[in-house]
């Protein structure tokens, strides 16, 4: 009876054993599948993110470059209707290349050093021709004003758009688990388009 019985409560502790060990592995099996599976989710997160960025840098930069074609239209007609501010057109001609050539570098910095200066130029030119009636009347100047101030806001929404970009990929690295994720596969932290303080004046046009 005595070894019925121990042969009885062995086997169900053997059966308990079981069930506890295979709920256990079933247990961590689970748990690394659902770590992996938020580390997949997360990198892909990642680089949807990143790509979402990329984007929105491109939309401000062709929307940047859409109003540098208007503005040597701009000097064109204001050189038909005044001949001495050579000094202001040269100054604008300079600061409009050094825009354009800060695009190939991807240094937002530069961007906006150069974005600044161009827009010091430009505000200076339209400053000078306000005093010119016959020239603001012009449907040329309102024209080519009109297309360059809606380069202007969508410059803005544009860069606003990139900003919270940038601000959602950077929260997303900082946080865990994504800054695991950060620091194995190299997402570095991105700046974001600082805010134009040289056309503070609401008599100017403001670049973004």
């Amino acid at each position: 009876m005595d070894e019925k019985y121990y042969e009885q409560n062995g086997n169900r502790f053997m059966r308990i054993i079981t069930i506890f060990l295979i709920t256990f592995v079933a247990i961590v099996v689970i748990g690394i599948f659902a770590i992996v599976g938020t580390l997949i989710s997360t990198y892909n997160n990642l680089v949807d993110l990143q790509e979402n960025v990329e984007y929105s840098e491109a939309n401000v930069e062709a929307i940047m470059q859409r109003r540098l074609e208007l503005i040597p239209d701009l000097v064109s007609t204001v050189k038909a209707y005044t001949e001495h501010e050579e000094q202001v057109f040269e100054d604008i001609t300079n600061a409009r290349e050094a825009l354009a050539q800060s695009f190939n570098t991807g240094d937002l910095e530069q961007i906006s050093e150069a974005n600044d200066s161009l827009t010091t130029a430009v505000n200076r030119l339209i400053s000078i021709v306000e005093d010119n009636p016959e020239l603001t009347a012009s449907e040329q100047y309102t024209s080519l004003m009109d297309q360059i101030e809606g380069s202007v806001n969508r410059i803005s929404i544009a860069r606003e758009t990139y900003n919270e970009e940038v601000s959602e990929y950077n929260r997303t690295i900082r946080h865990f688990p994504g800054s695991i994720l950060a620091e194995i596969y190299g997402f570095e932290e991105i700046e974001t388009f600082k805010a134009d303080e040289s056309a503070s004046s609401t008599n100017l046009v403001d670049f973004g």
